[in-house]
């Protein structure tokens, strides 16, 4: 990739992003009613008891968690985690398929980075507050084969990087998944490519 497309890529995502932290900030600081339907703040949540771990009970906090049924609230909470993601995906997409960062992207793998984030977010919100459903959803998914390898390192980490902003969407924590992206992003504009991919063994 010439320098000039690496320089008009880096400053593309650069503006997209600040936009998007401007736009958060702005919703924080004057509609701050805004937030409770945005995926921002799971991490406080998550850490707002530290003495039941001390305690060692926090086995027994996770499976009696239950939560009153909020059918609005939790609608708000997984559309807006859903379009975050997607926002957050978006300038990845864009580094994935340009001429340079990949000689010859695979069409599957730039669906995935979009669709994959979607699916992670959908998953963490149907079994976080169930423990038991956790275990059973993960005995499903180790009965499935899956047909498709990734053969590049590139694309194994883009396939990590969505992975990761599905997480965070899912825990409420999309803060965690925009500096994330930001740092990628900026990190495989700043590291040279090579001529090639090496092939994951």
């Amino acid at each position: 990739m010439s320098d000039s497309i690496r320089i008009r890529l880096f400053s593309k995502i650069a503006i997209y992003y600040g936009i998007c932290l401007a736009l958060v900030l702005y919703a924080a600081q004057a509609h701050p009613e805004w937030m409770k339907f945005l995926p921002f703040g799971g991490l406080d949540v998550l850490q707002s008891d530290p003495a039941v771990i001390d305690d060692g009970r926090l086995v027994d906090q996770l499976l009696a968690t239950s939560r009153p049924l909020s059918v609005f609230d939790d609608g708000m909470n997984l559309i807006s985690a859903l379009a975050g993601c997607l926002i957050v995906m978006i300038p990845l997409r864009w580094l994935y398929m340009t001429d340079g960062i990949r000689k010859s992207w695979k069409q599957d793998v730039a669906t995935s980075l979009l669709v994959l984030p979607l699916i992670v977010t959908a998953i963490v919100y149907i079994v976080k507050f169930s423990l038991p459903l956790a275990f059973a959803l993960a005995g499903i998914f180790a009965g499935v084969r899956y047909r498709t390898s990734l053969k590049s390192q590139s694309d194994a980490f883009f396939t990590f990087a969505c992975i990761a902003v599905g997480l965070s969407a899912g825990t409420r924590s999309l803060g965690i998944a925009l500096v994330m992206a930001m740092f990628f992003a900026f990190t495989m504009l700043a590291v040279p490519q090579g001529h090639g991919d090496s092939d994951i063994e």
